[in-house]
């Protein structure tokens, strides 16, 4: 591995690389909105989302990319019912729409979670 950003974390056991950078090819783990006291943006799907893009935009600049470098996004919903805010979302921060899958699961690390996002990206030379 070339590179590797690891978030701080609230609890080191659960901590790990968040991107992975070989090459010009960036893969980001699953990313969430949490935080010691709950998550960030509370019970709001839209609000937790875009904090985890927020995220995903600070561990891309640590290896050297960026949003607009993203090439695939996995988006994990715990109501896919609330999939039409999401894509919203996604398109003001991904305007270039990079290839994306949206799947609805059980749980994610904890309940009041509701959005998880993983990301691939690229590195421009």
């Amino acid at each position: 591995m070339d590179e590797t950003y690891r978030e701080p974390y609230f609890d080191e056991a659960l901590a790990r690389p968040k991107a992975v950078r070989v090459g010009q090819a960036v893969w980001l783990g699953g990313t969430t909105a949490a935080t010691p006291d709950g998550p960030a943006g509370g019970t709001d799907v839209v609000a937790q989302a875009t904090e985890v893009i927020r995220r995903v935009d600070i561990a891309l600049r640590q290896v050297g990319s960026a949003l607009d470098e993203v090439v695939r996004i996995r988006v994990y919903l715990t109501d896919i019912g609330r999939r039409a805010e999401i894509v919203t979302l996604l398109r003001r921060f991904f305007p270039h729409r990079p290839a994306t899958t949206m799947v609805e699961v059980g749980a994610l690390l904890a309940p009041e979670l509701l959005v998880q996002i993983e990301a691939d990206a690229i590195v421009r030379p």
